[in-house]
């Protein structure tokens, strides 16, 4: 199989003078006809993760250009999603890529964000694809071990993690970096979309410091529109 995605409508923005909207996600498969048609609630009430970001669509599209390349590490996986939002980057990786298992985390206030849109979308995905909505605060060791429990065999790991602007804030760094060492291990790719503009370099040492290694994504593999732009994808592993 292989895919096409391609995103329709613009994020919304509290200065358009509205709260909520829907989001369409364009998802040609090639087993069936038609496009799949994802729909992503957002609202700008619970925060800014209740809309939709360059980053996150341009993580999007990437993994969609490169889906040969991603397949194997995908199909039939566990693949967990940070600071999920709206779920966006996660139901469609879900959609694309069929992993066994799909974690959308993040704060309490955005879970029920999350459930509606697995639910708005629940006739899209396959029955053999678990899509779970789990409250994670970084950082936080309950919520991490938890996660981890869900997982049921110890002999089982997260093989995907995805986050896009995770790393906006410095204040973040010391959590989320936390929970990246409690819940990666030697198996995991990370892969972050994250704006360079507002990620400080000293994320990256930090990284460094904890056990990590990270590689820059050739700006060729992202869509042409951001070329020249303060974006960036990363592949992180642990040494």
């Amino acid at each position: 199989m292989s895919a096409v995605v391609r995103g329709d409508a613009k994020p919304a923005s509290a200065a358009d003078g509205q709260t909520t909207t829907v989001i369409p996600l364009h998802v040609q498969v090639d087993d069936k006809p038609d496009a799949q048609v994802l729909r992503f609630h957002c609202d700008w009430d619970i925060g800014i993760g209740g809309s939709i970001w360059t980053s996150g669509q341009i993580l999007a599209e990437h993994l969609q250009s490169q889906q040969a390349r991603y397949r194997a590490l995908f199909q039939g996986k566990n693949v967990l999603e940070l600071g999920s939002g709206t779920g966006y980057v996660g139901l469609m990786t879900a959609v694309c890529f069929e992993p066994a298992n799909v974690f959308l985390t993040d704060l309490a206030s955005h879970v029920a964000c999350l459930e509606r849109n697995v639910a708005l979308n629940a006739s899209v995905l396959r029955p053999h694809v678990n899509v779970h909505v789990t409250e994670l605060a970084w950082g936080s060791t309950v919520h991490e071990t938890a996660l981890l429990e869900k997982l049921g065999d110890d002999n089982t790991h997260i093989d995907v993690i995805l986050g896009t602007d995770v790393a906006y804030l410095r204040e973040l760094y010391d959590p989320l970096l936390h929970t990246l060492r409690h819940v990666a291990s030697q198996h995991t790719l990370v892969l972050l979309g994250l704006n360079r503009a507002d990620t400080d370099i000293s994320f990256f040492q930090r990284l460094e410091l904890d056990g990590f290694e990270y590689y820059k994504i050739s700006e060729d593999q992202l869509p042409t529109e951001y070329h020249g732009k303060d974006f960036g994808l990363f592949e992180i592993r642990r040494r």
